[in-house]
């Protein structure tokens, strides 16, 4: 099987995911002309991104089958998969956050995304691609015994998830505490291999020192999605451990960076991140899992989609 391609819609952060049908459906064309054909949602709360509720969706067009109709009229021929961050806040389900690292709270984590489960098997999606542990700032000390905690509650999930046909897959991403090898060694290490697998973020890894291409290899049999985003930076600075760390996403940091990621190809210069190298490995490696071309930030989001979607188009595909 061939490696498949996918858009994440976080790249319009509102407008993407606003209830309002003709919004979405601008956007979602705009990654149609782009040559892209499939979408990788995110699960939130119904105030920050109406699309990330099955029941809004069901309200907004009709149910959930008809959304799936809906998008395929438009050409949108399959939604992936759902990305989700256990430690955000839920209106709809009374939750502040849930923490991995907290075997009490595992069963919350579990039961949460049954739903979410059951809107895959409905569409023929396919992953759940989850944050697997909360801000490192907040995490305190990251131990052999939290990480290992943090592995069970993803083995949990993951027995679930497979009832329907969705695997887990473990995204650390760039504020994310399990964001070093060693985590990731730990959490490769104690995960069901069948059910839990692992995301190459490349922006969060490059930013924090590592090479993609290094822990595809290593990991290849347990790899099942390219994250595709470009950085030109490394945190330096160990910014993402102090408190708060999250504005500097919006303030750039100390340094004043007037955006940490960018598009595949960015015309600003050659990025840390070489994207041919790591496809090459994975198509080397018979990889054949989600290709998501992601856009974190971007003042012009149509614009982004499209111009990462030629770099996918006239140099990666090509490869």
């Amino acid at each position: 099987m061939a490696m498949k391609w996918a858009y994440s819609i976080n790249a319009w952060n509102i407008t993407a995911n606003s209830a309002r049908k003709q919004h979405n459906e601008r956007n979602f064309k705009t990654i149609v002309a782009g040559g892209l054909d499939c979408i990788q949602m995110k699960i939130a709360t119904y105030r920050m991104k109406p699309l990330g509720r099955p029941l809004i969706i069901s309200q907004v067009y009709g149910g959930v089958k008809e959304f799936d109709e809906y998008l395929k009229n438009i050409g949108i021929k399959q939604i992936a998969g759902w990305d989700y961050d256990p430690t955000a806040p839920y209106a709809e389900e009374n939750c502040d956050g849930r923490d991995p690292t907290d075997p009490a709270q595992h069963e919350g984590i579990v039961d949460a995304l049954v739903q979410f489960a059951e809107f895959l098997k409905t569409v023929g999606g396919d992953n759940f691609c989850v944050r697997p542990m909360g801000a490192l700032w907040r995490a305190g000390e990251v131990t052999d015994e939290k990480l290992k905690a943090v592995a069970e509650c993803w083995n949990k999930v993951g027995r679930m998830s497979a009832q329907y046909g969705v695997k887990v897959i473990l995204d650390p991403d760039f504020l994310c505490a399990a964001n070093s090898l060693h985590a990731i060694d730990v959490l490769m290490a104690n995960t069901d291999k069948e059910n839990v697998f692992l995301a190459i973020d490349t922006a969060a890894l490059a930013l924090v020192g590592i090479d993609p291409v290094e822990v595809y290899e290593k990991y290849a049999d347990r790899v099942a999605m390219l994250r595709l985003e470009q950085v030109f930076t490394t945190d330096e600075l160990n910014e993402r451990a102090q408190p708060f760390a999250e504005d500097i996403l919006s303030t750039g940091g100390e340094r004043g960076l007037s955006r940490w990621f960018w598009e595949m190809g960015a015309p600003e210069g050659e990025g840390l991140v070489d994207f041919p190298k790591l496809i090459s490995a994975a198509k080397n490696g018979g990889f054949d899992g989600w290709c998501v071309v992601c856009t974190t930030q971007s003042e012009d989001p149509s614009a982004s989609v499209l111009f990462n979607e030629w770099y996918v188009e006239n140099v990666l595909k090509k490869i």
